[in-house]
């Protein structure tokens, strides 16, 4: 097998071609790999790279080094292709995708990555592209998406960008009018969020959907309604933890303002406006929709070798269950 590393230097906070890259030619020189490291040059780069090996028939392993954006360009390239599987090594902003199964530490491990094993995973076809974590609308995309307009100010770092988006969007009117359409089931409302969830977190670690399993097949979706400034900020906070779900069922506490659904097929329309800010694992933009179908074990992700016994003696106790 090959083991391809597509290395985005501009994710994260320092550039990885020159931190990175060395520590991996050291990593995969000690395993004794057959290896190329890729360098993205531009956005979709790491799509047309997977494709590139997808189409070469060999049996490859694509490492995704960099941030979820990455690793969705990753997944969307291989997707489709039986002699690709796909790895992470997280070091961008967000990392959340492989909160599904650990922390990013975990997958940080280059030794042990290189030495695990690959395991079938649902995806969600959204907007002609793919999601394997998380997409949404609402204020959370709209924070998203106004951050790098802050990352430009002088000594604007990350967690200070982030606040300042968050202050911006909160003195605005919140919530917005929209038809929610899930397997056929036809709502509208002013939410203030709706997450559309294969992992369970995103945003930098807002568990949204705790309940999530990237191997069942169906797609979780949380849907906030719209709500005062204030509650709205207490609810966030318990939000992000994962609070606002127990046992499977939302919170005694949320049950006015949150519903949470099952779904194999949904879509969000405005109402109006014409477009919405669409998040999608981390990137946003403006969409017209938010169209969104379960792909069943449509990818293979790579468990790093502890993560992935983890993974196997949990799913042994569930099974014996």
């Amino acid at each position: 097998m090959k083991h391809i590393f597509v290395v985005n230097p501009i994710s994260g906070k320092a550039d990885a071609s020159l931190y990175l890259v060395p520590k991996l030619i050291d990593a995969a020189g000690a395993a004794g790999l057959s290896y190329t490291v890729e360098l993205t040059r531009h956005r979709g780069h790491a799509t047309e790279l997977a494709r590139q090996y997808g189409e070469s028939g060999e049996a490859v392993r694509l490492y995704a080094c960099g941030g979820d954006g990455t690793l969705n360009e990753v997944f969307f390239g291989a997707y489709p292709y039986e002699n690709l599987e796909v790895a992470s090594v997280p070091c961008g902003s967000g990392n959340d995708f492989v909160r599904s199964f650990g922390e990013a530490e975990e997958f940080l491990d280059l030794a042990d990555n290189i030495a695990g094993t690959a395991v079938t995973i649902d995806l969600a076809a959204v907007n002609g592209g793919v999601s394997a974590a998380i997409c949404s609308v609402g204020m959370d995309s709209e924070v998203a998406y106004n951050i790098p307009k802050y990352r430009r100010l002088p000594l604007c770092g990350g967690q200070m960008a982030y606040t300042l988006s968050i202050v911006e969007r909160i003195l605005k009117p919140i919530g917005q009018k929209v038809r929610i359409t899930i397997d056929g089931n036809v709502l509208t409302g002013n939410y203030l969020i709706c997450t559309v969830c294969n992992g369970v977190a995103y945003g930098g670690g807002y568990f949204a959907a705790p309940c999530a399993d990237l191997q069942d097949g169906i797609l979780d979706v949380i849907l906030v309604k719209k709500m005062s400034r204030l509650r709205a900020v207490q609810v966030l906070g318990k939000y992000k933890l994962g609070q606002h779900l127990k046992d499977g069922v939302v919170a005694p506490e949320f049950a006015d303002i949150m519903e949470y659904r099952k779904a194999k097929n949904i879509l969000i329309e405005p109402l109006e406006k014409p477009e919405m800010i669409v998040n999608l694992d981390g990137e946003c933009g403006p969409a017209p929709v938010l169209d969104a179908q379960i792909m069943p074990h449509a990818a293979r992700f790579v468990l790093p070798a502890a993560v992935y016994s983890r993974f196997a003696a949990e799913n042994a106790v569930a099974a014996a269950w």
